[in-house]
Formats: C-alpha cells, sequence, structure tokens
C-alpha cells in the first residue's frame, strides 16, 4: 500500500518515491496497479475515498457517471434530509455492489487488470453463429424436503438440511450440464 499525504497548502507526497505527485500522476498510479492511501498530514484523517473521487472527476471524466438532474437533487435535498440520507444509501449500495462484481471478474478472468488483454469478441461481434446449446442433463431428482418442525423443538434445522441437499444436487447438475458432461 502505497501512502500519499496531503498537506494543507492541498500538496500530495507519495512517501515511497519522495516527490511530490498531482491528480495525473496519482491516476497513473492507480491505472498500474498501485494501492493507495490517502492521509491528511495534520490530523491523519483517510483522504483515499475523497481524492480518488477527485481523480475521477477531473482526470477521468467522470462527471458524465452523474446525470445533472440527480446531481440538482443531491444538492437541493442535502444535508440531514430523509431523502438525502436515503438516495446516498442507495447510491452507496448500487457502487458497492458494482465494486464487487468488477472483482468477482478480475478474479475469475484477469481482463479487466491493465495487464492483460481484453477477451476476444464473441459470436454477436465476429458474425459466426454461436454454439449450438448442449442437450439437457437430467437432473437428479431433488430430495424431499421433511415437514418443518414447530419452532423451538429440536430437529428445526432438519428441513434446512434438506433443503441444502437439495440445492446442492442441483448446483451438481447445472456445473455438469456447463461443463459438457
Amino acid at each position: 500500500m502505497r501512502i500519499i499525504k496531503k498537506y494543507s497548502n492541498r500538496r500530495l507526497y507519495d512517501t515511497e518515491a519522495s516527490a511530490y505527485v498531482n491528480l495525473d500522476d496519482l491516476s497513473g498510479l492507480v491505472r498500474d496497479g498501485v494501492e493507495l492511501r490517502v492521509l491528511d498530514v495534520s490530523s491523519g484523517e483517510d483522504l483515499t475515498r475523497a481524492v480518488l473521487l477527485q481523480v475521477l472527476l477531473e482526470q477521468e471524466g467522470g462527471a458524465a457517471l452523474f446525470p445533472i438532474g440527480l446531481l440538482h437533487r443531491m444538492i437541493r435535498f442535502g444535508g440531514a434530509a430523509p431523502f438525502h440520507k436515503a438516495l446516498l444509501g442507495q447510491l452507496a449500495t448500487g457502487m458497492e455492489l458494482l465494486d464487487a462484481q468488477l472483482t468477482q471478474l478480475e478474479r475469475q478472468w484477469g481482463w479487466m487488470k491493465a495487464e492483460s488483454p481484453p477477451p476476444a469478441p464473441g459470436p454477436a461481434e465476429t458474425g459466426k453463429a454461436p454454439p449450438a446449446p448442449a442437450p439437457p442433463a437430467a437432473a437428479p431428482p431433488a430430495a424431499e424436503p421433511e415437514p418443518a418442525a414447530p419452532a423451538g423443538e429440536a430437529g428445526a434445522g432438519v428441513d434446512e438440511d434438506a433443503e441444502l441437499a437439495a440445492l446442492r444436487a442441483r448446483l451438481a447438475a447445472l456445473e455438469q450440464r456447463l461443463e459438457g458432461g
């Protein structure tokens, strides 16, 4: 983790390179896969989110992410208004979900990293017909779940175990279909 110190005069100092940097430099570091942490020199406060947002807005054309009407609403209903809190919560949740999905894609395929080439075009982009789907494999019969025990009785987890076993069987059948065997 590379530490960037932010001074009261708004200057940014890269502690590893022992040099002052600007937003363009930070953008390049992030593109190169460097994990940054920006700290306020006087208070020690973590400013990473604010500085990376500033990089996104000023250097990467990120202002286009937000429709003007949404920006007006965010400012108009700002502060302690319930609508403002709900809106920010929804935006944060959506962004966290997007981040989690992109992280998963990077782990699975690695094509989103700067050093990896993009994936090969799919059938729609090449004009070739997609391969014929494999014939569906017969799924093993799902176990019938036992009747649920009344709350508080011993053995209440039996129904959950049967349901979990049925879900595992369905997942195994789907995996088998995907592998083509």
